[in-house]
């Protein structure tokens, strides 16, 4: 059989990255800000081929760019957006701000899952995939590039999955409903129907004139029925459609605002809460129109918490926002933390998902995140909390405890993942706790040199991390972080490397953990701290802020996140209620053009 030739060509896109350079002092009204990216919007062209390249564009404004004669669109960057910041008690503004959103690649998981849902098949390829984060998130769409690796990759990954799904009888039906030997209307059919699902909107006229041309070149080579079919798959799974969601705006050069179409709202509710493609039911309110109502968009939003998929709130969203990814991956040290191994890793990672799912399927206010006394412990994390032994292999909630932890931050699984190897980090604790809770992310000022703190030595100076960490506060070049970071970190230090509890240093050595937050809150210990950061309205603006970024795929702007958070915090917010609010806001179901 005669060679069957595929290509892909995919436009790059930037890189978009938001931190905030330590400026000495966090009023608390938590009034910093960041600094806004650049970058482009796409329109659509007409026809088949590849996208266009997008335009750059200044800081804060983007540029813009156009599909040329081809049917995918052009590809760029997001226009900037405002940094972070809190509440402050400021006047909540009345107007949305409408977003000009990149086209908006698959992250690694999204691809995986989307793969599951549209061929019930979990090849699980995308974890050889390159993987990109800005913002916190893996799923921000001008971090989310195309290098020619990529382009490599998955074309590669494409051809993989085509093959075994012809290959395997049960799959192939799922996908090829007819008879292509004895129906000549067959290959169109099954290429409008998967087309509609792979591409997540009806496919255009010309896609589909052009798909069918490729079916009908390969029968020419010599290929069956079959093949020829398998042929376009690969094409269909290696394409922009398929690998990016695209939105379309009416005009490059018209910036008013305007609504999505039903498929678009469709994949962004879906990609939103289950990190995957829409289901029928999402396609057939998006086909009537009915998905645009907001009340409908609440309905489905209970709708798609009832399906497993909704997991992946706790499993991708949470697992980044609070880091449950990372602790599998953390190291420390066997001879200082014996107790530490694969299998007791695992059962903190479970733990952190379990606390975060009690939240959002539950009935609990968010407000009670960091100070609820609750774990979920399966025999090998009751051994390590030295909890009373638990029957069954499972993993079971238990409340009001009376060891010494309290809410997220009493988890060991947080304490261990912002640990180093070999002891605490009350830096990195520190550092965390401020951009996960409060939505302040500290960056060092590119020409400051900062050397790593030794290790305590008995018997040769300082024996603390306390008093290692005074000599950085000493400095007038590091002090102004670490008047900040310090005594947030400095709190947990009753726990460990591991997060086991302890009541002193080695050797008898006691800890203080007595600290003063920025705004003059004194802390002294976990409950105090925990206690602190949860009463300070930045928290729930900051939770606010963390959905709205992951669903939207940017830094969502301070108006939007202000109006979200009023509406949510003037009834009972619970997270169901953050999502609901959050997807029936303007900024989420409505998009403009960057404009010329």
């Amino acid at each position: 059989m005669k060679s069957l030739g595929l290509s892909l060509s995919v436009a790059a896109l930037g890189l978009l990255s938001g931190s905030l350079a330590c400026s000495g002092k966090i009023g608390s009204d938590g009034t910093t800000h960041g600094s806004g990216g650049s970058g482009a919007s796409a329109t659509g062209g007409s026809g088949a081929g590849n996208p266009g390249s997008g335009g750059t564009g200044t800081p804060g404004s983007g540029g813009s760019s156009s599909g040329g004669t081809g049917s995918m669109p052009g590809s760029g960057g997001n226009s900037g957006n405002s940094g972070s910041g809190g509440t402050g008690g400021a006047a909540v503004p009345t107007d949305p701000v409408i977003e000009a959103k990149a086209i908006h690649r698959l992250s690694n998981i999204e691809y995986d899952n989307t793969i599951r849902d549209l061929l019930h098949t979990d090849p699980g390829l995308a974890k050889n995939f390159i993987s990109e984060e800005a913002e916190g998130f893996d799923n921000i769409a001008t971090a989310l590039s195309m290098s020619p690796r990529q382009v490599e990759d998955y074309f590669n990954a494409a051809r993989q999955i085509s093959a075994s799904v012809f290959a395997d009888t049960k799959l192939r039906g799922q996908v090829v409903t007819c008879d292509p030997a004895a129906d000549t209307t067959c290959a169109s059919k099954v290429i409008a129907a998967f087309g509609a699902r792979a591409y997540r909107r009806p496919l255009s006229d010309t896609e589909s004139k052009d798909l069918l041309a490729k079916y009908d070149e390969a029968k020419k080579l010599g290929t069956d029925a079959m093949g020829a079919l398998q042929h376009v798959m690969h094409i269909m799974l290696a394409s922009p459609p398929f690998l990016y969601r695209i939105e379309l705006d009416p005009s490059v050069s018209d910036k008013t605002a305007h609504d999505l179409t039903g498929y678009e709202l469709a994949s962004r509710l879906s990609y939103a809460l289950w990190s995957s493609m829409p289901d029928d039911t999402l396609f057939a309110l998006a086909k009537s129109g009915e998905l645009s109502k907001p009340d409908t968009l609440s309905a489905q939003v209970d709708r798609m918490f009832d399906d497993s998929r909704s997991d992946m709130l706790a499993q991708n969203f949470a697992a980044q926002w609070f880091g449950s990814r990372r602790v599998p991956d953390h190291v420390a040290s066997a001879t200082l933390f014996p107790a530490w191994n694969a299998k007791l890793a695992a059962s903190m990672q479970r733990e952190m998902e379990l606390y975060f799912s009690e939240f959002l399927r539950g009935d609990l206010s968010f407000a009670d995140y960091l100070t609820t006394d609750m774990n979920f412990v399966d025999s090998t994390l009751a051994s390590f909390y030295g909890f009373p032994a638990v029957s069954g292999t499972g993993f079971q909630k238990v409340m009001n405890t009376t060891d010494h932890r309290q809410g997220f931050l009493g988890l060991a699984g947080f304490l261990s993942h912002t640990s180093r190897e070999t002891r605490t980090s009350p830096i990195i604790r520190g550092k965390w706790i401020l951009d996960a809770v409060w939505c302040l992310p500290l960056q060092v000022p590119t020409n400051l040199v900062i050397d790593p703190l030794p290790e305590p030595t008995p018997g040769s100076g300082p024996t603390t991390v306390r008093e290692l960490m005074a000599a950085h506060r000493a400095s007038p070049s590091c002090a102004p972080c670490h008047d900040i970071i310090d005594p947030i970190g400095l709190a947990l230090e009753h726990f460990d490397g591991i997060g086991s509890y302890r009541e002193t240093y080695e050797g008898s050595v006691a800890i203080d953990t007595s600290g003063t937050l920025p705004g003059g809150t004194a802390v002294d210990g976990l409950s105090s701290l925990s206690g602190a950061l949860a009463k300070d309205s930045r928290f729930m603006s900051c939770a606010a802020q963390k959905f709205g970024t992951f669903a939207m795929g940017l830094s969502i702007a301070d108006a939007n996140k202000a109006q979200i958070f009023a509406k949510w915090t003037s009834g009972k917010p619970t997270l169901r209620n953050l999502i609901k609010e959050t997807v029936r806001h303007q900024m989420f179901r409505m998009r403009r053009a960057e404009g010329q």
